[in-house]
Parts: C-alpha cells; sequence; structure tokens
C-alpha cells in the first residue's frame, strides 16, 4: 500500500479513542485528526482532508452527530461507526484481528487474521495465489459432492405460495454494517415490502444498532420484539433470540432458540440478501427460496470483508452482485 489513508476520528476522550487510534495506525492509515463531536464542526473535519472518517458512538457522540450531515452523507468519503461499548473493550488477539479488519476494508485486500506468535512470515503472493487456488478447487469438489447429495425440491408451481406473508431479509455479520447502511440508503421512503436485518454485532447492542441505522435510511427502523408485527415501509432489527412466525393477521415476531432461520417467510415473496459476514447456514435457506420464485443474492467480492456465505451461494448455482444494484434488484421487484 503506496499511499496511506488519512482517518478522521470523531470521538470523546478515553480508551474507547485510545484503543481505536492504535488500531488505525497498526492498520496501516494515518490519524489525520481525533475531534470530539461536541466541540469540532465539519470545517474541521474537511479541512483534515480525510479519506475516511470514524465515529465512536456513545450517547453523546450521538446527539452532536446532526452538525455533521454534510460529511456523514459525502460519496467521496468512507464514512465507518464504532461503538464505543465495544471500542473500549477490544484488547489482545480481538484488538490484533480489528486492526486487520479495518486495514482490509481500508485498502480493499482479504489479509484479516493476525499471525500467530513465532508463526513464519506471510507466503510470497504467487505462492499464497497457488494455495487459495488449490483450497478453492478442494471446496469446490465437496461442495458439488455435497450439491450431488441433496434430495431434489418438488417442482410445483412456485408462485402457489400465500403472496402475503413475505419480506426482504438482510443478513451481515464482520464488515456489514457499512454494506448494510449503503443497501439502505439505496431504497426510498416508500418502499412497500418489510425489511428484516440480521447483524450479528459484537456486544449485542442492537438499540445502538437502530440508531445507527436510521442515520442511512428514510425508512423507520425499530427493533424486533417477540409479539410485535411485522410492519410494511419499515426496517426491522432482529436481535439474539427472535425469528418470525405466521400468526393469523400476518407475520409477527417470536422468541427462538439460536439464529432465526425465516422459515416462516413465504418464499415466492421474499428476498434473502448474503452480504459480509452472513451466517453461511443461511445458504440453503437462500437456495430453497431462489427455487421458490423469491430472491437470493449475495454481495459481491469487492468491498467484501467475509464473503464465505456470499461465495458458498456462488457456488451452488446462486449469484452475487455489487451493493449499488441491490437496491435496484429490490425495487425492480417492489417498485415504491
Amino acid at each position: 500500500m503506496s499511499v496511506r489513508k488519512r482517518v478522521v476520528l470523531l470521538t470523546r476522550p478515553g480508551s474507547a479513542r485510545e484503543r481505536t487510534e492504535a488500531g488505525i495506525i497498526a492498520a496501516g492509515a494515518e490519524v489525520a485528526a481525533v475531534l470530539d463531536p461536541g466541540a469540532a464542526s465539519e470545517g474541521d473535519v474537511r479541512n483534515a482532508a480525510p479519506d475516511v472518517v470514524l465515529v465512536i458512538l456513545d450517547p453523546a457522540v450521538e446527539q452532536a452527530l446532526h452538525k455533521f450531515d454534510a460529511v456523514l452523507g459525502d460519496p467521496a468519503l468512507d464514512i465507518m461507526f464504532e461503538d464505543a461499548d465495544v471500542a473500549a473493550r477490544r484488547e489482545g488477539w480481538e484488538a490484533a484481528r480489528w486492526a486487520r479488519h479495518l486495514g482490509a476494508k481500508l485498502y480493499g485486500h482479504h489479509d484479516v487474521l493476525p499471525r500467530a506468535k513465532g508463526a513464519p512470515p506471510a507466503a510470497a503472493p504467487q505462492s499464497r495465489a497457488s494455495e487459495e487456488e488449490s483450497r478453492f478447487r478442494d471446496e469446490m469438489e465437496a461442495l458439488q459432492a455435497q450439491v450431488a447429495a441433496m434430495p431434489e425440491l418438488p417442482r410445483g408451481n412456485p408462485r402457489a405460495a400465500a403472496a402475503t406473508a413475505g419480506a426482504v431479509v438482510i443478513a451481515a455479520g464482520i464488515g456489514g454494517p457499512d454494506a448494510v447502511r449503503q443497501l439502505l440508503a439505496g431504497l426510498p421512503a416508500g418502499f412497500p415490502h418489510p425489511i428484516l436485518l440480521r447483524q450479528r454485532i459484537e456486544g449485542g447492542h442492537y438499540d445502538k444498532l437502530v440508531r445507527q441505522m436510521q442515520r442511512a435510511t428514510q425508512l423507520p427502523v425499530v427493533l424486533a420484539q417477540p409479539g410485535d408485527p411485522v410492519a410494511n415501509t419499515a426496517v426491522h432489527v432482529i436481535p439474539d433470540g427472535v425469528d418470525v412466525h405466521a400468526a393469523p393477521a400476518g407475520l409477527q415476531f417470536a422468541a427462538c432458540a439460536g439464529q432465526p432461520t425465516f422459515a416462516a417467510l413465504a418464499a415466492a415473496n421474499s428476498a434473502l440478501l448474503l452480504l459480509s459476514g452472513a451466517d453461511p447456514a443461511l445458504v440453503d435457506r437462500a437456495l430453497a427460496l431462489a427455487m421458490a420464485g423469491g430472491i437470493a443474492v449475495g454481495q459481491s467480492d469487492e468491498n467484501c470483508f467475509d464473503p464465505a456465505a456470499s461465495n458458498a451461494l456462488v457456488a451452488r448455482g446462486g449469484e452475487a452482485i455489487s451493493l449499488a444494484k441491490l437496491p435496484l434488484k429490490l425495487l425492480a421487484r417492489w417498485p415504491a
């Protein structure tokens, strides 16, 4: 990497700021400025000439962010968000992992695992590429064997399912929040279909995720709770232990053990989008949904931290497209 990315930190003093600064430096970037949102202005951010603005969120920072709406909406800048509580606890291997993921996001590579103590230096690019090609061939052969062993799905009319119990599911994990923000920003306020966001995050602070995502979209963003109905024209953030099920009045959220499976959705009227860090366990559900006439799409490799689920979907006959095209695909099926 010949040019170091310039990062402006919007944060208050404390251990979260200190550990994030150290992570930025470890990722090979430059801390162009550290600004307290309560005292700084939009001009202070722009005067630092950043490539990236990284916001460490706590209640006081969130109250002051309205001053920076123009900066945070500037397409020329990469905008990232971190939770202050999570950042303050990040140390040791976890800090090293986060720094690697940050470097991958900033510079577009996929070297995200910290090297074990005493491990030999990384292999040369050609050697590493050869190893990756060999591993990819092995994984492809294993996937083909799994597909060959799968029972055939019924060949009935895929559109015979009820057209009322569908939703758009966005599944994401590591590297996902920024991808989700870009996707939601591309949907208009009148998007008519329910959106279920399953974003796995450290610390389980889903209430804070709701506030983060509300800044990215014109749609209302709410936290799903057991017993709540699934509403059209809304983004429902799904925390741990919650899934959807069919009720007499329509889809409703319910408590569940383990991860949500979204099995209650009418496949022909639903979409499952596998973004960076999505749980690969959802690939089977995505394929079944696509066979029934729904939409199953992964996030393409560019700027994708963790494409494991998306790559598995493609390897089994699915498709992956860019973030810019995902909103267009949804709007083609469900026009606003």
